[in-house]
């Protein structure tokens, strides 16, 4: 089955974008939200497989701190594909792009996303790797969060990632 990538921001998302979007996450994240408050989604990674959205990578593009120090993160969530087109590799190609995307286009340090334990297989394959560091970020009405989940990151620029507690400096993605 051939696959086309779109990588678009959410302001030129089509009724018809934004439509196939809710399929695809009613169908893939039945249980998505949980106890948090999502950050608005800054640009989609739209990976079509027989003319119907098959995958997508959300991105959200932010400044965070490590250690207290300023970062430009590319914070990816969103990471989902319709279960009949699993196994295809389709969720890789959307990662790749979102990658190249966020290291050349969005120019930042650092991807970063927050994962399940069965899902860091296929992210370290892609290059991304655990780190131990605190996570925190913003909840309305409860401040500062302690993320005490699986946190990953993937170089962009070059750079090793520094050591020190990570603040999103805003919601979760």
């Amino acid at each position: 089955m051939e696959s086309y990538t779109h990588i678009k921001h959410t302001s030129e998302l089509t009724g018809a974008d934004q439509a196939s979007i809710e399929q695809l996450n009613r169908e893939t994240f039945p249980d998505h939200g949980g106890d948090y408050t999502w950050a608005p989604v800054d640009w989609f990674v739209l990976v079509y497989a027989g003319g119907v959205l098959a995958s997508k990578v959300e991105i959200v593009d932010r400044i965070g701190t490590i250690a207290g120090q300023p970062v430009h993160l590319g914070g990816i969530g969103g990471v989902g594909t319709l279960p009949a087109l699993r196994r295809r590799g389709l969720s890789s190609i959307a990662l790749r792009a979102a990658a190249d995307f966020m290291g050349t286009k969005l120019e930042v340090a650092f991807g970063l996303l927050i994962c399940e334990a069965q899902t860091i297989p296929l992210y370290q394959v892609l290059g991304w790797q655990v780190i131990p560091a605190p996570l925190s970020f913003d909840q309305p009405g409860r401040g500062k969060v302690l993320f005490d989940e699986i946190t990953m990151v993937l170089p962009c620029a070059g750079q090793a990632w520094p050591a020190g507690p990570v603040d999103l400096c805003g919601l979760p993605w």
